[in-house]
């Protein structure tokens, strides 16, 4: 009779601890499978770019004049690159060149190449098919900088990355159109510092520095003024005519602290300045790159 309670309670303490491992493989399961679902899903990555200006990032010079051929004009910027400016009635491509390598392409105007977009096309049509992160990071010798793309940032100054090319969408905000792009290698991103940015998890303020030569102040006004008569071009209106003027326009109101024109002139589009950049009224600008991006409209 013994035999058989004991034999009985064996078995009941099998059983016992059979449904005690099943139990906590349950758990496990269910461990694991919460575990999967509280990771962050993994970002589809938008192919490399086969077409436009964005290719030629990383690449030689070389291979850029072979088909576009040599530039207006070349001068120096403070930061060891060299402008390669290409300009023409409905065009406008500012080439940054350091050692012989391209670093960042600016393009803008009717007829300007900004494949995968097209000047004038709604930005809203970017966000179908395309992969945008908002707090995107870039690996850099500093350290892991991290950035922040605000509601404004999303609506005037997209930012979207193509393998290891980053592309700056320049977004008319009132029309919703699509005014030019900048193509840029990380580095570059990184100097430029365009949004909201973190290193090592750090805030990093973005400081601005103006320091150039006579001739490089002379080459940076003319950029300037070309790059507002492109985004006049965009809305067919005409040409605005350079005078000349030594003087600052830092305290007036269409001045702007920004890492270049093409950033100043995406500022002003997007600020009340834009009523007198695209008003056809005006037929003569003054131009200021002193110690900020300053303008003057003047009507003849």
């Amino acid at each position: 009779m013994k035999t058989i309670i004991f034999k009985m309670l064996l078995v009941l303490i099998a059983l016992l601890g059979l449904f005690l491992l099943f139990y906590a493989l349950g758990d496990f399961n269910r461990l694991e499978e919460t575990k999967q679902n509280d990771q962050p899903e993994e970002r589809p990555r938008n192919a490399a770019l086969t077409e436009g200006p964005g290719t030629y990032i990383g690449e030689s010079i070389d291979s850029w004049t072979a088909v576009h051929g040599y530039p207006d004009r070349i001068y120096q910027a403070d930061n060891k690159y060299q402008h390669y400016i290409y300009h023409d009635k409905n065009a406008f491509y500012d080439v940054r060149v350091r050692e012989n390598q391209i670093g960042m392409i600016y393009a803008t105007g009717p007829e300007a190449d900004i494949e995968p977009f097209t000047v004038n096309q709604q930005a809203s049509d970017i966000f179908r098919g395309t992969s945008i992160d908002t707090e995107p990071s870039v690996m850099s010798e500093d350290g892991d900088y991290h950035f922040e793309l605000t509601e404004v940032d999303l609506k005037t100054q997209l930012l979207i990355q193509y393998d290891d090319v980053y592309t700056q969408v320049y977004i008319d905000r009132e029309t919703g159109k699509v005014m030019a792009a900048r193509f840029m290698s990380a580095p570059l991103l990184v100097q430029m510092l365009p949004y909201t940015a973190h290193l090592n998890g750090q805030p990093i303020e973005r400081t601005m520095r103006i320091e150039q030569s006579i001739l490089q102040e002379q080459n940076a006004q003319q950029t300037l003024i070309e790059i507002i008569n492109m985004m006049r071009a965009n809305y067919e209106i005409h040409p605005l005519r350079k005078i000349e003027n030594d003087e600052s326009m830092c305290q007036q109101e269409n001045s702007t602290t920004a890492y270049d024109s093409a950033e100043a002139v995406n500022q002003w589009l997007n600020g009340h300045e834009r009523g007198m950049m695209l008003n056809n009224h005006y037929d003569s600008i003054v131009a200021s790159v002193s110690d900020c991006y300053g303008v003057r409209y003047i009507k003849n």
